[in-house]
């Protein structure tokens, strides 16, 4: 009794090894999880309450470079609000003089800024253009002509998913 309780006092404490091949695979199943998990979800956007988009199953996915929003009583540019609209017509939008617009001198300073402080400024830049369904082709038209008067023809509808 005496020899066996003797061995297991001078018994030295030896730290266990750590396995790095195995937390290195488990770390890398992680990464590549999280990368899938989170490459294909969709961005959300705040829709105001009386904006209807149309309905589509549409896959394209979209550049938010410039967001213009048209709902039934405003337009915005981005996040601002840069017009009311009553009965059809946008304020301060005369159609045989688009380019005195409010939209028209938002965008051409959004282009000069875009130019100034870009040394690529050669490269296609598109509207995300939310757009109220309810709306009349005129009105809509309107918009898609003064953008393209202001140097942004390119232009992507939003939609609802179907």
């Amino acid at each position: 009794m005496a020899l066996g309780r003797r061995n297991k006092r001078n018994r030295q404490f030896v730290p266990p090894k750590l396995q790095l091949t195995s937390m290195m695979d488990m770390f890398t199943i992680i990464l590549i999880f999280l990368l899938v998990s989170f490459s294909d979800k969709p961005e959300t956007m705040n829709l105001e309450k009386n904006l209807e988009l149309p309905v589509s199953d549409a896959k394209l996915d979209y550049n938010d470079n410039i967001k213009l929003v048209l709902s039934r009583d405003s337009l915005y540019l981005g996040d601002e609000r840069i017009a009311g609209i009553q009965d059809g017509k946008i304020e301060g939008l005369n159609p045989t003089r688009l380019e005195d617009s409010v939209l028209y001198k938002e965008l051409m300073a959004y282009h000069k800024e875009e130019i100034d402080g870009d040394p690529k400024a050669d490269k296609e830049v598109s509207i995300l253009f939310l757009c109220d369904k309810r709306l009349s082709f005129k009105t809509v038209n309107s918009i898609i002509k003064t953008a393209g008067m202001a140097g942004y023809p390119n232009f992507q509808f939003g939609v609802l998913k179907k």
